[in-house]
């Protein structure tokens, strides 16, 4: 009869123990959250921004954000780039140059294993695309979409360009501003007669002032292309983002972009944002 008693306590303080562990589970263990892309969710950027929010009209922002992209006359910069679009079997992701001069010239070069992938320049209002493996060059104008066929993607040249420019963004549209907590956020409308169209939105932190989001739009009011600016340094008082992320909608397309060994307003020769086209190579124009 003890036995019985004896083996009926060591059975019940199993069974409390077992409980007790697993609820101590249960009450610790926590449904993974699916964290939301940038595209929708730009909550953690400002998360990362510590200071005390800034209290200024729309003005103070316009002319401090055409103040900073003003001081930037010419970027050079290493690249690692990340490409996905829908005709690609995964992200493509390649190293390599990028040069930028005040207001509108650039020129990008990408390279895997030792190999070019592309060479692109551009002057604001023409492109030129080499791509070595076929030995073609793509040119044509800047301010619309091209399908390239042998990379597989569609680019629009003139997006490139803008991202370092605020300037071109904001100047000859009527702003409107809303202010937020954490930041505001700026409306470009394009005012006729007739109707009143948004252009884009600028999202500006309230503590330091920048841009960490821009938003452009066609005419039917779809959105064109989507931005996110991340870890912004000081460069010889210019403030610049050591990240860049992309969006098109229309065309599923995204291009993430880091730059390291960054130089600002060195000399840069103009001839390099002159792409020569190479001996032999067949050049194709895009309408």
């Amino acid at each position: 009869m003890q036995n019985s008693n004896v083996r009926l306590k060591i059975y019940v303080m199993r069974s409390f123990f077992l409980c007790a562990i697993l609820a101590s589970g249960c009450a610790t263990y926590k449904t993974s959250v699916s964290q939301k892309p940038i595209w929708e969710d730009t909550s953690a950027i400002l998360r990362n921004i510590q200071g005390k929010p800034q209290n200024l009209s729309l003005q103070q922002i316009r002319d401090a954000i055409i103040s900073n992209s003003s001081r930037l006359t010419t970027f050079r910069a290493n690249i690692a780039m990340t490409l996905t679009a829908p005709d690609l079997k995964g992200p493509v992701r390649c190293t390599g140059l990028i040069l930028y001069q005040n207001p509108k010239s650039l020129r990008a070069m990408g390279a895997k294993f030792a190999t070019t992938m592309f060479d692109i320049s551009s002057d604001g209002n023409k492109f030129w695309l080499y791509v070595p493996l076929e030995n073609k060059v793509y040119t044509g104008a800047c301010n619309t979409f091209h399908k390239i066929e042998a990379l597989g993607i569609n680019i629009f040249p003139g997006d490139m360009a803008s991202l370092f420019n605020y300037r071109e963004i904001l100047e000859g549209e009527k702003p409107t501003l809303e202010t937020w907590p954490a930041y505001w956020l700026i409306h470009m409308l394009e005012m006729d007669t007739e109707e009143v169209n948004l252009k884009g939105n600028l999202l500006v932190d309230r503590v330091n002032g920048e841009v960490f989001r821009c938003e452009l739009f066609n005419a039917d009011g779809s959105i064109r292309l989507q931005s996110v600016f991340t870890n912004y340094a000081t460069y010889k008082e210019c403030r610049i983002p050591q990240r860049i992320d992309v969006r098109w909608p229309a065309y599923d397309t995204t291009f993430s972009i880091t730059f390291s060994n960054i130089v600002v307003n060195g000399v840069l020769d103009p001839k390099i944002f002159t792409l020569a086209i190479p001996k032999g190579a067949q050049t194709i124009t895009l309408d």
